[in-house]
């Protein structure tokens, strides 16, 4: 017989009725959303930013008609994140590696960036020359 904790851990608990928990860190800050679209083998902006210790969500649409890879150098290494979309993520025992989104496919990346600095990010698949930036800003108004 399987216990109601297991359940939950093979996420059933919601196909019963269950309220599902996260052990996601409670933060009272407001959302920044951020949207690069991808059509064209280009990133759409292939610049932005981000404020440190401010929750992200990264939404990724892919509006071509042919997949594309999101790969993050270092921004989203050894932090808490959720992924939710079409795309499929990839992961490493530092964290989230890639993104793979299908045509008309998006991917959203919730997260809290924990250090300034400049991340790059590109699309690794065979002839797409695609890059961008993501900076993320020290937020002036928190305590280190």
């Amino acid at each position: 017989m399987l216990s109601l904790t297991m359940f939950d851990t093979l996420g059933l608990g919601v196909a019963l009725g269950a309220t599902s928990v996260s052990l996601a860190p409670v933060t009272d800050t407001q959302e920044t959303v951020v949207t690069i679209n991808i059509k064209s083998r280009e990133f759409s902006p292939n610049r932005l930013s981000v404020t440190m210790g401010q929750k992200t969500r990264l939404v990724l649409k892919n509006l071509d008609t042919e997949l594309h890879a999101f790969l993050p150098v270092g921004l989203l290494t050894n932090i808490h994140l959720t992924v939710s979309g079409s795309g499929a993520p990839q992961f490493s025992k530092e964290g989230l590696s890639r993104v793979l989104l299908p045509s008309r496919g998006q991917t959203e990346i919730v997260f809290i960036p924990s250090h300034p600095g400049t991340f790059p990010y590109f699309c690794d698949l065979p002839g797409h020359v695609m890059r961008g930036t993501i900076v993320v800003h020290k937020n002036e108004g928190m305590v280190e």
